[in-house]
């Protein structure tokens, strides 16, 4: 994987990680309920729902923040999330989508917002943050798509003591068998 790929991947992922932080269990179990019947599947596979997760809307948003953090799937679930509202911006700036500009992206956001909710432009402004010059200025200027300071523990790669520490733990459950 090339450098600024890799680099990109872990911006986009933490600025995602960020936004989840702020979008309500109310919110979030409304995206995944309104995703059409094409896009419910890999969502569900990709943040590992059980059978029937949909049908429980009292629990869909904790399975769903559990499973994106668990499978490691957290750009995947806000790819999915923004879906329809990023395919409604592709269909009406037919070939300005391929890099909108920031006053492209203004006039259709009032009502991207009242057809999929805030937080869906919001995951699709992520997604694009990084690599589209419209995306990049309204991450930074529209108060609305600000990514927020995340407070997400980023994990460290383990030391040599605490690698040496499972080694010595594998070791002695081995002896025991």
């Amino acid at each position: 994987m090339p450098l600024n790929l890799a680099r990109d991947q872990i911006i986009v992922e933490r600025r995602y990680l960020a936004v989840f932080a702020t979008v309500s269990d109310e919110s979030l179990t409304a995206l995944a309920v309104a995703l059409p019947d094409s896009l419910r599947d890999p969502f569900a596979r990709a943040v590992g729902l059980r059978r029937g997760a949909y049908d429980d809307s009292a629990t869909l948003a904790d399975s769903i923040r559990k499973g994106m953090v668990a499978r490691k799937s957290v750009i995947d679930a806000g790819v999915l999330l923004s879906e329809p509202c990023t395919g409604y911006f592709v269909d009406t700036l037919g070939e300005a989508s391929d890099d909108p500009s920031f006053d492209d992206l203004q006039s259709l956001i009032p009502t991207a917002i009242e057809k999929f909710g805030l937080d869906a432009v919001r995951l699709m402004a992520v997604q694009y943050s990084v690599a589209l010059g419209g995306f990049k200025r309204l991450v930074n200027e529209d108060e609305r798509f600000k990514i927020p300071a995340s407070n997400t523990a980023v994990p460290s790669r383990p030391t040599a003591i605490d690698q040496e520490a499972k080694r010595a733990a594998r070791r002695e459950r081995r002896q025991k068998r």
